[in-house]
């Protein structure tokens, strides 16, 4: 605020005095303003930091509405709005942090420039939420815009330019962009080991993407030892009952699993679970991750009846998260069907075999590999229930479709003529048969696959 010519004359004037007055009220009721933003913001990130996700979202709540209250000191609404954003991404509340990711990154484009570090912040944080939503194609070209920002704007060494390296790096192993996976990752712990040291949890971070990179490509041994690295290093910064001690030890448990090695991968899953429950409660997003892994290792075992359970409750949580005709729920549907085959409860696990086939006809591409699964899973579920004409319609439906999308020699082509050629057989249709057979011989012979006995 600024003082007429007369005021600085006249200081104890009417006229020059009650300007005086006016500021020094308004500076202490924004210094009062500032203390109480600090104080609720403090708190919130505290709580946040220690997985109390309720009490984060009052005070972070609070604090954005004493930031949007007080002009004065507005930079503060964008500090509230991303940390609330991500109290609110954590708790698979996708719906409410969206809008407060837009609405910081237009109020840091306004008061900083639409290049400026304080934007790349906003579009790396926005960016890890389309990410967990899979949807690559939003959140490339924000980390590409905050990445060249950052190396525009920041020294090489920055930990910030690291952040991103390593967020994109992750991003590509998803994709199957390997090799600038490979690039970005090795690039972004080399950096955080030497600015942060080599047990801060953001080392951990990229060990966990780096670990994902190498199981990609089959390297479960390097894989392995990023995972276990990163699993210990989280358990010493953020504790055994945080979400990112869970991801990391999860992401460990389905590398076991991935290798038969049950004995190991169930009670690391039991424990996310367990954890994931206590911080989420019963119904989050990040309960059926765990439900899903659960049961897949517990579908691998022919542990039919644990498998039903976990799908089952999962499915529940899918379901109201994305809507009940979403095609990501066609493999939980096309799981939970299978553990019901193996209890032989086949009528139960038709009408989930249907569902998936109809979200996946309405929801994706005509040429998805998905339907073709929809069809050939159908086609098998028919033979167990002795309906040989919906078998062998399925059967000749999905090896349309695979041979046509996937080409005559593909494994999942391979994998429906051995199935339709059974089938023929015990039937006794042998013309039929020898046409198959000659097909799934061909098409064995192209790829080297040793014939099924």
């Amino acid at each position: 605020m600024t003082h007429s010519k007369d005021s600085v004359r006249s200081p104890l004037s009417f006229r020059g005095y009650w300007p005086i007055v006016v500021l020094v009220i308004f500076m202490a009721s924004v210094g009062m303003a500032q203390e109480a933003w600090e104080h609720a913001h403090d708190a919130g990130v505290k709580a946040s930091k220690e997985s109390r996700f309720a009490d984060a979202e009052k005070l972070l709540m609070q604090s954005l509405e004493i930031a949007r209250h007080s002009a004065e000191i507005s930079p503060l609404v964008e500090r509230s709005l991303v940390d609330l954003a991500e109290v609110y991404r954590t708790e698979g509340k996708y719906g409410e942090a969206q809008p407060l990711y837009e609405q910081a990154l237009k109020v840091n484009s306004k008061q900083f420039g639409t290049d400026s570090v304080e934007v790349a912040e906003v579009l790396d944080r926005h960016a890890e939420l389309y990410k967990t939503l899979n949807d690559y194609a939003h959140a490339e070209p924000m980390l590409q815009q905050a990445l060249d920002i950052r190396k525009k704007k920041l020294p090489p060494d920055s930990a910030a330019i690291a952040q991103v390296e390593s967020d994109l790096g992750e991003l590509y192993t998803s994709t199957g962009n390997f090799e600038q996976a490979q690039t970005l990752l090795k690039a972004a712990l080399d950096t955080r080991e030497k600015a942060l040291g080599p047990e801060h949890q953001d080392v951990a971070e990229t060990l966990e993407a780096l670990g994902n990179y190498y199981r990609k490509i089959e390297k479960t041994g390097n894989a392995e030892q990023c995972y276990r690295r990163a699993v210990s290093i989280f358990g010493k910064t953020v504790g055994g009952d945080h979400p990112d001690y869970a991801n990391a030890m999860e992401s460990l448990a389905l590398l076991y699993s991935a290798r038969r090695q049950f004995d190991l991968a169930v009670p690391l899953l039991e424990r996310v679970l367990a954890i994931r429950e206590k911080i989420f409660g019963q119904d989050h997003h990040d309960v059926a991750v765990s439900l899903d892994g659960l049961g897949l290792v517990q579908l691998q075992q022919l542990h039919y009846g644990q498998a039903a359970g976990s799908y089952e409750r999962a499915l529940k949580i899918w379901e109201r998260i994305l809507g009940p005709e979403s095609t990501e729920l066609s493999a939980d549907l096309s799981n939970l069907a299978a553990a019901y085959e193996g209890n032989r409860h086949f009528a139960v696990a038709e009408p989930l075999l249907l569902r998936a086939l109809a979200n996946d006809t309405k929801g994706l591409p005509p040429d998805s590999a998905d339907l073709g699964s929809d069809l050939h899973n159908l086609a098998t579920l028919y033979v167990l229930m002795d309906r040989k004409q919906l078998a062998l319609s399925f059967f000749q439906q999905a090896l349309d479709f695979r041979t046509r999308v996937l080409g005559p020699n593909s494994a999942d082509t391979i994998e429906t003529l051995r199935g339709y050629s059974v089938e023929l057989h015990f039937l006794n249709r042998q013309p039929e048969a020898k046409v198959i057979d000659d097909k799934l011989k061909a098409a064995e012979t192209a790829t080297k696959v040793a014939p099924a006995n």
